[in-house]
């Protein structure tokens, strides 16, 4: 009688780790192939802190009438950029992880990008702080770990706990670099340009067209600044809803097959679709 009950309580811890293990993480998948989907926008967005410090350097030589052959100095800036896009890599290298985990298919990444070391430093109109260097360092090595060790579905409870903390940080930085740091830089760019045409509009040896010339310009520069600036706005959104989104994976990490969070991560997928499509609307 004993050795029946023990066979029948093996039978039912079987049963539970083959059920666990078969869990339908197709919302999850939802979830993670649109976050990276709409994390890959950051390449489509064709500007970058280099050209903000080019644009402005050409606004100074146009305003004070120069042909200096003199280069701008803009590597501080091209360091951010660099550094941004370590960050966006590891962020979206996470995000691809997470997608193959929830398919059932093998973690991949590429081995080079895990070489690449983040440093502390100010860098033009960013600064990477500890917490920075610390969370691109632990990503780096979860990806590792994924990659090497051969990951699949039942191993996405250790991936997602292990990154949630890591990735809020880079997630966080990535978004405040964009939306708040290049977009601050148009800000300025866009006060210069005011600043001048108006100069330009008391010059009382202007003709009324030479004038109208000068307003025609004003409104032509200060668009297109504004549409890059709707990029990002979009973009951020996009970022703030992966990182809601992500949060709350981890909190319903051990309840992922009751109904109420698969609709609520389809949810997000979805929202996060509506945000892909917004910036999509943007580009044409």
């Amino acid at each position: 009688m004993t050795k029946k009950i023990k066979k029948i309580g093996l039978g039912l811890i079987l049963l539970t780790v083959g059920l666990s293990s078969c869990v339908n993480l197709k919302h999850v998948n939802d979830f993670s192939s649109s976050s990276l989907k709409s994390i890959k926008k950051y390449e489509e967005i064709n500007y970058s802190f280099k050209q903000n410090c080019l644009d402005n350097c050409q606004d100074k030589k146009i305003n004070d009438l120069s042909l200096s052959a003199k280069d701008c100095d803009c590597r501080l800036n091209e360091k951010a950029d660099s550094v941004t896009l370590l960050i966006y890599n590891s962020v979206r290298g996470y995000l691809d992880g997470l997608t193959n985990l929830s398919n059932n298919e093998l973690t991949s990444y590429k081995m080079d990008a895990l070489t690449k070391v983040l440093t502390e430093g100010d860098f033009g109109s960013i600064k990477i702080e500890k917490e920075q260097v610390e969370a691109y360092s632990k990503i780096s090595k979860i990806l590792l770990k994924a990659f090497t060790d051969e990951y699949r579905k039942r191993k996405i409870k250790e991936y997602v706990l292990s990154a949630n903390e890591p990735i809020k940080v880079l997630i966080t930085f990535l978004d405040f670099n964009l939306s708040s740091n290049l977009i601050g830089n148009f800000r300025v760019q866009k006060n210069s340009i005011e600043e001048y045409s108006f100069e330009l509009l008391k010059d009382s040896t202007l003709s009324k067209i030479e004038k109208r010339k000068v307003i025609e310009d004003y409104y032509s520069r200060i668009n297109k600044i504004e549409e890059k600036e709707k990029e990002l706005v979009t973009y951020s959104k996009a970022l703030k809803k992966i990182a809601e989104g992500h949060q709350k994976l981890v909190d319903n990490i051990e309840t992922l097959s009751k109904d109420e969070i698969k609709e609520l991560l389809t949810q997000y997928a979805s929202d996060i679709q509506d945000i892909i499509s917004e910036f999509n609307k943007l580009k044409k």
